[in-house]
């Protein structure tokens, strides 16, 4: 599990990073959730960019300061990885709380889960049109939240309410029933070892990136002529 010091730092990293398109500490949690638990493989160098936002490359101090921010990131990735191997006792979403009201903000993550989801939304089709109901439902109560957060939910105003009280609940059990779904249907042994929804331990580890390799920021660009060239 993440320490809260650990969570401070990533949440500073955010701050100063992303632009008005990129994630925030429980946005980039939710979003995590949505890659690991998703019924296929969604390798860093497609998801990474989107959580520094769209149309611009970080820019870091130095080559070690790419490399201490990354490691940061793959870090959290690996926690919420590391806390959805059955049982998931130890599974638990990072939510913002309002200090002037105590209220738990949810919204965002769920922003970042749906984020995740638009990636690979074929796949997500698979476990709508599955025989498992729990799954099934799953997927479309985060999508019903996720309109509830947009304002553009149908939904009678009773029901909006009672969800917006049981979301933080309802999120927990909604990644579990997925990952659960996704570890049932798709075995480890026929999945790439980088793929943290099938597997049974951490799947990534952030090594040192080599001056001529793709850059780890997703630009698509060498990393010398990218954030190397700091």
């Amino acid at each position: 599990m993440p320490t809260d010091d650990r969570l401070t730092t990533l949440d500073t990293l955010l701050l100063s990073q992303t632009d008005e398109d990129g994630m925030l500490l429980s946005e980039f949690d939710g979003f995590c959730a949505g890659v690991i638990v998703c019924p296929e493989m969604i390798p860093p160098s497609e998801w990474l960019p989107q959580v520094w936002g769209s149309g611009r490359t970080p820019e870091f101090e130095s080559e070690q300061a790419l490399q201490n921010a990354l490691d940061l990131i793959m870090q959290h990735y690996n926690d919420v990885a590391q806390s959805l191997i059955p049982p998931e006792f130890e599974y638990a979403p990072v939510l913002e709380n309002d200090t002037s009201t105590d209220e738990v903000i949810w919204e965002m993550w769920v922003s970042g889960f749906e984020r995740a989801m638009r990636l690979r939304m074929h796949a997500w089709e698979q476990v709508v049109e599955s025989d498992d109901g729990e799954a099934a439902s799953s997927v479309s109560m985060m999508l019903a939240l996720h309109g509830i957060t947009e304002g553009d939910s149908d939904l009678p105003d009773s029901t909006i309410a009672d969800l917006q009280d049981k979301a933080p609940d309802l999120i927990t059990d909604m990644v579990i029933a997925l990952n659960r779904w996704t570890k049932r249907y798709h075995k480890p042994e026929a999945a790439s070892r980088e793929d943290g929804a099938f597997g049974s331990s951490v799947p990534f580890h952030c090594k040192k990136v080599g001056r001529n390799e793709p850059c780890p920021c997703g630009s698509g660009r060498k990393y010398k002529r990218c954030c190397g060239t700091n």
